[in-house]
């Protein structure tokens, strides 16, 4: 069969680190972190991470991949035989992968705990979310699949003791059922270098390069904490010996580490389009984002500040502030500390925050706020058909999308929550202090799962709940069918 020379056929890379017992102080501006820190990182070296340039077959190459499965495999109980061959994760008559090596060799079994295994596992898929992959323990084989080994020594399959990871690497879009290597035992019992290796390894089956942010997996120098890979335009090299790449081309910067992206010859390379421009996009985990202040039904004066915290493990993108639905102010960078119009009338206003991470996904909090007096009982209201509620005036039952009315999801409610009881009704909601008795007649404040919405028919122990549907239908007796009280919003895009 006809083959491919990617790129340029070149020996294993030494891509080396500093020499033992060598330590640098890598400071802001020298490419550590996207988002630049205030202290410098000090970079302690790390074992050799490899890639080998290997010839691909065109056929083999798709317009896009063959498999989004990316399978862990710990070598265990007996190790992983690995045979001579065209590099491939399939397993075959008694081998369970094919590499670029002298002969036969077993990769012996991952030696640290199931604990470790088990932390390695979920920051693999962590780091992953993202994307559209799956990351599974469990072997695909036949089907096609890439394939990250987390085991054994360098020396298993006769390589330098000095290599904590290795894997193929060509200028094609992706190698098909590409298998790397993140040896163990090199790392002993530390899950984010395990972790961030394995990240490292596959990504380079998907043309990527080292870049010198220490915060990428994608990257020689070391980090504390969970490294991620980055939406941005980042700086290829931090590989550099004796300033020259591997691919003997000149490094420049300040460090001496910087060099061409091996397959572009462009500066910078983007992982996060790379790899989802392959696998389409994943569902990251959303952030995570609570209004400190002001309180739910407090009374404020116009201009009042919104205080929030908002955090997520792959960083805050942004937080914007909406009133009455209306956006106000969109912060970046902490303290997301904001302020709201001036020009506000008296009367009950809606206070909304919508925390982004870095890749687009969102979570929201909201409380209802109160200018001027608040009110005591539903005449109060400038509206006739608003009712009372914690000092502050929302849409009664009687309006479409007001409190107690039936639903479906979050858009058909004025306060933007539809909430569901074990039996399946579904009625929009208001949110209420627990144990206060704000909800009005033929309502009662239940706790669901920590925060407390007003229920019709509840009866919360107040002189403003009592078992009763509000209706014809007589006495109601839900109980602790409450406990599974659901939210349900609008998944936002």
């Amino acid at each position: 069969m006809k083959r491919l020379l990617v790129c340029a056929v070149l020996p294993l890379l030494a891509l080396a680190t500093p020499a033992v017992g060598d330590t640098k102080t890598w400071r802001p501006g020298e490419g550590d972190t996207i988002e630049e820190d205030t202290a410098p990182q000090v970079l302690k070296p790390r074992p050799r991470l490899e890639r080998v340039w290997i010839d691909v077959d065109p056929a083999q190459v798709l317009p896009a991949v063959n498999s989004n499965k990316i399978y862990l495999n710990n070598c265990k109980p007996n190790g992983c035989v690995i045979r001579p061959g065209n590099v491939s994760s399939l397993d075959g008559s008694g081998y369970q992968g094919l590499w670029n090596i002298s002969s036969t060799r077993t990769l012996t079994p991952f030696s640290a705990s199931d604990t470790t295994w088990n932390n390695v596992v979920a920051c693999v898929k962590d780091v992953f979310t993202p994307f559209g992959v799956e990351i599974t323990t469990t072997n695909p084989s036949p089907a096609p699949h890439f394939e990250i080994m987390i085991a054994g020594s360098p020396t298993d399959l006769g390589m330098s003791p000095s290599t904590g990871g290795v894997s193929p690497f060509s200028c094609q879009q992706y190698i098909p059922n590409s298998l790397v290597f993140d040896f163990q035992k090199v790392w002993g019992s530390d899950v984010e270098e395990i972790c961030a290796t394995a990240a490292q390894e596959i990504a380079h089956s998907f043309a990527l390069d080292h870049v010198t942010d220490a915060s990428d997996p994608l990257t020689y120098f070391s980090y504390s904490g969970r490294k991620r890979f980055k939406d941005a335009q980042v700086q290829c090299g931090s590989d550099c010996v004796g300033g020259k790449s591997p691919q003997n081309q000149t490094c420049t910067g300040t460090n001496g580490q910087n060099h061409p992206c091996a397959c572009t010859g462009q500066n910078t390379q983007n992982s996060v389009a790379t790899i989802k421009a392959l696998f389409g996009t994943g569902t990251p985990t959303p952030p995570t984002v609570k209004i400190t202040s002001p309180k739910l039904g407090d009374v404020v004066a116009p201009g009042f500040p919104v205080r929030v915290d908002a955090t997520d493990d792959n960083g805050i993108g942004r937080v914007e502030l909406y009133v009455n639905n209306t956006l106000i102010q969109t912060l970046i960078a902490q303290p997301y500390a904001f302020n709201a119009p001036a020009m506000l009338t008296e009367g009950t206003h809606k206070v909304k925050v919508l925390a982004f991470d870095i890749f687009g996904t969102s979570a929201e909090a909201n409380v209802q706020v109160v200018i001027g007096q608040p009110c005591g009982k539903p005449s109060d209201c400038p509206t006739n058909t608003d009712t009372c509620l914690g000092g502050r005036c929302v849409p009664g039952p009687g309006v479409q999308g007001g409190l107690g009315t039936t639903c479906n999801s979050g858009p058909d409610c004025a306060s933007g929550q539809c909430a569901q009881d074990s039996a399946g009704n579904k009625y929009c909601v208001e949110p209420c202090v627990l144990g206060e008795g704000q909800c009005p007649d033929n309502f009662g404040c239940l706790d669901a799962g920590g925060q407390g919405v007003c229920w019709p028919g509840y009866d919360d122990g107040s002189d403003g709940g009592i078992c009763s549907a509000g209706g014809d239908g007589g006495a109601v007796s839900l109980g602790l069918a409450f406990a599974s009280l659901l939210f349900v919003r609008r998944r936002r895009k």
